[in-house]
């Protein structure tokens, strides 16, 4: 990680440092300086990549070749999201946030390759990237205006579709997956994993589907580009994709306790993802569990829309789980005291219990792992069974 860094700053000054000196005065045309400079930063960011080992980059391909300029969104989850789109095309103009501007490092080169702050508002925006249009370049906007700390998609502002309809471009999505693992928002150690750019299919921003506002057309493009991330995320997470994070929490914690959630996690992943993709990512889930917490860190990275509290009998697991680092902007409950907890929509038992101590008014669903209770018991109650597969019953509550 500091080799690469170090490698990205350096490079950055030298480019910097070019951009206002040597290619000020060399007797060419401004469009073929561009044109270098672009190409020279985009081999910057592209190396800077390939200079870890460890981590797998791969692009997904389609028919897009970028020779019409167009509104190219991304989400936003790291810093290496910008080195990432690198890999894609080096013809794009970036809205960059202030701190850029001000860098000791890159604000030359931003404002020298014609990057524009966003507090300078896209109002005022128009000329300056109608001209970038003109010279052949795309802008790249990042329409949730904040790095995210997970895959979870924050809500798009109108920004990048105001630009699109004004300028009459069509919205090109990009798919970034991995960097929220690789490199998560406010760490700085860039760990093994796997980044992959997908090209997503142009939008026309004039599609009636989309709606006449650009309020209508923000919600719609918004929900297009949540949809398919999410089945792109499906493609690419196989069972063992959050394994090495699950394990990193238990890194420190004594030899039995690793060796106790390793061996359970080797036996059960492919069943734990299984049950994941049964449960709703918005899902409000009562675990009761007898575990080190380790199901729950794999729920939760999958998504952490998920509200999760979890009871844990055992006063060793319930410590060990409590304290577990499961990262910013994720959250899991844990109880040593079983009570009603009406909010849940979602029972989870992995444990045997005694039913007489929850509450089922507002609950959807009842999956029980690895034949630890009767399903029988829940039929009287309303639930009905709807799938029984992989170890894992599935009660619906009747309609």
């Amino acid at each position: 990680s500091i080799i690469s860094f170090t490698f990205y700053g350096l490079g950055g000054m030298l480019l910097s440092l070019i951009a206002i000196t040597i290619l000020k005065i060399i007797p060419i045309n401004k469009k073929t300086k561009f044109k270098w400079l672009h190409g020279a930063m985009a081999n910057l960011a592209t190396s800077v990549l390939y200079s870890n080992p460890f981590v797998r980059k791969r692009v997904v391909l389609n028919n897009e070749t970028f020779e019409k300029q167009a509104v190219i969104i991304a989400n936003h989850t790291s810093f290496l999201d910008t080195l990432a789109i690198a890999l894609v095309t080096p013809k794009v103009i970036f809205l960059v946030n202030d701190w850029v501007y001000k860098s000791p490092i890159f604000g030359q080169l931003a404002k020298v390759a014609g990057y524009y702050p966003v507090s300078s508002g896209v109002d005022g925006s128009l000329d300056h990237l109608k001209e970038k249009m003109r010279q052949g370049y795309s802008l790249i906007v990042f329409p949730e205006g904040k790095r995210m700390y997970s895959n979870k998609i924050g809500r798009f502002h109108k920004g990048a579709f105001f630009l699109a309809d004004e300028l009459q471009l069509d919205v090109l999505p990009l798919y970034i997956h991995g960097n929220s693992e690789v490199l998560p928002k406010g760490d700085f150690i860039i760990y093994d994993g796997a980044i992959t750019v997908k090209k997503g299919n142009r939008i026309a921003i004039n599609d009636p589907a989309l709606g006449e506002s650009i309020k209508d057309k923000t919600k719609n493009i918004s929900k297009i580009f949540k949809d398919n991330f999410q089945s792109f995320r499906e493609e690419v997470e196989s069972p063992n994709y959050f394994k090495k994070l699950i394990l990193s929490n238990f890194a420190y914690k004594s030899e039995s306790i690793y060796n106790a959630v390793q061996s359970d996690i080797e036996q059960h992943l492919e069943l734990y993802a299984k049950v994941s993709n049964l449960i709703p990512l918005d899902a409000k889930i009562l675990h009761i569990s007898d575990d080190y917490g380790q199901l729950d860190l794999l729920l939760n990275y999958y998504s952490n829309s998920r509200k999760i509290t979890t009871f844990i009998a055992d006063e060793i697991k319930y410590k060990v789980a409590k304290n577990n680092f499961i990262g910013n902007d994720r959250e899991v409950t844990y109880l040593n005291t079983l009570v009603n907890h009406p909010s849940s929509n979602t029972i989870l038992i992995s444990t045997l219990i005694k039913i007489s101590d929850l509450e089922f008014t507002q609950v959807e669903r009842v999956i029980i792992l690895n034949k630890c209770m009767e399903a029988s018991i829940f039929t009287d109650m309303g639930f009905i069974n709807s799938q029984q597969k992989f170890n894992a019953v599935v009660l619906t509550r009747k309609k």
